[in-house]
């Protein structure tokens, strides 16, 4: 697996929202930037997410609570950016390691957990996508 670069990392602020958004936006000055969901219009955020951009890394603060499990994408995470999405997924297949997946093609992102359970995303860079 090649991992290409960061995509975002992402805090749970749940309870929190209006808190954080504050905090990020106003204090720190990050800008808000759309939430792009596959499949969906972009929106801004809202009173459960919202997300801030510096440059090119985004920040996604998530207000869903957390259901305690493993892989769970409203957990705190990392996302990185990797050169071959099928190529990574069947490396963690090779590893065998749990994962769960949303979307198709393109738009597909994987979650698995490190030893210590903390949730990381891979999602296919749209810069190494091969024509």
């Amino acid at each position: 697996m090649k991992i290409t670069r960061i995509n975002h990392m992402a805090f749970n602020v749940a309870g929190h929202v209006a808190e954080a958004r504050e905090f990020y936006t106003k204090l720190l000055g990050i800008p808000e930037v759309p939430i792009n969901f596959p499949g969906q219009p972009p929106m801004l955020g809202s009173d459960k997410a919202f997300w801030i951009q510096n440059q090119r890394t985004q920040m996604h603060l998530i207000g869903i609570p957390k259901k305690g499990e493993l892989r769970e994408p409203v957990n705190t995470h990392v996302s990185w950016y990797v050169e071959d999405l099928d190529a990574a997924l069947a490396d963690i297949q090779a590893a065998g390691l749990e994962f769960r997946q949303l979307g198709e093609g393109l738009a597909r992102i994987i979650w698995i957990a490190d030893p210590a359970g903390n949730t990381v995303e891979l999602q296919q860079d749209p810069e190494t996508v091969r024509a």
